[in-house]
């Protein structure tokens, strides 16, 4: 077990309930071309069309063969572009089920696939865009090998859903996606999981268990990868989410792209903080609609510390993403509250009495009470740090 001693749980109000609930009709999801990192894409389809689950919508021109592919059928409603047509979105409005078959094969067969062959049926469903590379996270180049491939099955992101339950209701899909990860490297595909969690029930040669504890970021896939692989300009690795391990086992055994994510819905602002079933890119507005407090809301694809905030062109479940996070937007102002005790304000250096009260959870909003400030380095950072970087560096 590697125990990770400097980090921060944030007691941030509104943890969900770990029970997966149905989620909501969805009628419209989106792939949001941003979220992959010097991606130039070659459209193949244009606003109107028609396309089934698993049809390629576009190309990756620097990686030809790269392709993303639809996470449902439907009409193409909209192509959302930025600044110097940037692809921002690409919205399908959900209409039947009608889906591309890709080839399956028998269980017992899977583990003497060839790279190639894994490679071509990842490439041709689109899910190899699930894969990321460390270092600078971004789609691998086909016929690429990695030195190692990172599974997080633990996350100790703010708000999270704990993967353990998730995994369960999938524990055979999951044990073939492992099965097929490692037939894309010769090194090790490593499974970090919290202690006392039972995923490590599965046995491959090339498949290793590691226990991680301790506050977050004990639980991100850059803190397994620095203490297990360290990655530089000539050592590459790979990194997968646990829902998408499910996804590539389903794949190869069925023959079908599942695109079902469980997220978390939770936060201050949420009325019943709960785990829902819903699909791969799920419009936030039709997600979240009817489980809010009232008042002046920001919806979060992703992490309170990470996501991205709701917008009309970015208001879709990310690709990466597993949970959605809602905060009060603090646009209120409080008169002298520099000089308040700060009862329901959280401090980490003692600076309000918020501080002294180790169990309180605490509403926090947007509000950064006051603009941009300048940076003092009094080893804030690394007390939190448990990488070797100096934090302060990176945030001034």
């Amino acid at each position: 077990m590697i125990k990770i001693k400097k980090g921060l749980d944030i007691p941030i109000a509104g943890a969900p309930v770990q029970i997966i609930e149905e989620g909501p009709t969805i009628h419209h999801v989106a792939l949001l071309g941003e979220e992959y990192v010097g991606m130039r894409p070659s459209m193949l389809i244009q606003e109107g069309d028609w396309v089934k689950k698993g049809q390629a919508l576009f190309e990756d021109k620097k990686n030809p063969g790269v392709m993303f592919t639809a996470p449902a059928s439907g009409k193409v409603s909209a192509i959302n572009r930025g600044e110097r047509r940037v692809l921002q979105s690409v919205v399908i409005e959900i209409d039947g089920d009608e889906q591309v078959p890709f080839e399956h094969y028998e269980e017992s067969s899977l583990n003497q696939l060839s790279d190639e062959q894994v490679q071509r049926h990842l490439l041709a469903s689109g899910l190899w865009t699930a894969l990321r590379t460390r270092p600078f996270s971004k789609t691998p180049v086909p016929n690429s090998r990695p030195r190692a491939i990172f599974v997080s099955a633990m996350d100790t992101q703010p708000l999270a859903a704990d993967p353990q339950v998730i995994i369960a209701t999938e524990s055979d899909a999951f044990n073939h996606g492992l099965t097929i990860l490692a037939r894309l490297t010769e090194g090790k595909v490593h499974v970090c999981h919290a202690p006392g969690q039972a995923v490590a029930s599965y046995q491959n040669a090339q498949v290793t268990y590691n226990e991680f504890s301790g506050p977050h970021p004990a639980g991100l896939v850059g803190t397994h990868i620095h203490f297990l692989e360290p990655v530089s300009l000539n050592k590459t690795v790979w990194h997968v989410g646990y829902q998408d391990v499910i996804a590539i086992g389903k794949l190869f055994t069925r023959g079908e792209l599942w695109t079902d994510r469980i997220v978390s819905l939770a936060g201050p602002q949420v009325e019943q903080p709960v785990l829902l079933r819903t699909r791969l890119g799920a419009s936030l507005s039709e997600l979240t609609a009817g489980r809010l407090k009232e008042g002046d809301n920001r919806i979060i694809s992703g992490s309170v510390l990470s996501g991205t905030a709701f917008s009309a062109t970015h208001g879709y479940l990310g690709r990466f993403h597993q949970q959605v996070s809602v905060i009060r937007e603090g646009r209120e102002k409080e008169l002298f509250g520099w000089v308040m005790p700060g009862r329901d304000k959280y401090s980490i250096t003692r600076t309000t009495l918020g501080h002294f009260f180790k169990h309180k959870l605490f509403a926090f909003s947007t509000d950064m009470h006051g603009g941009e400030r300048a940076m003092v380095p009094i080893g804030n950072y690394e007390r939190v740090m448990p990488l070797d970087i100096f934090g302060h560096s990176f945030a001034a």
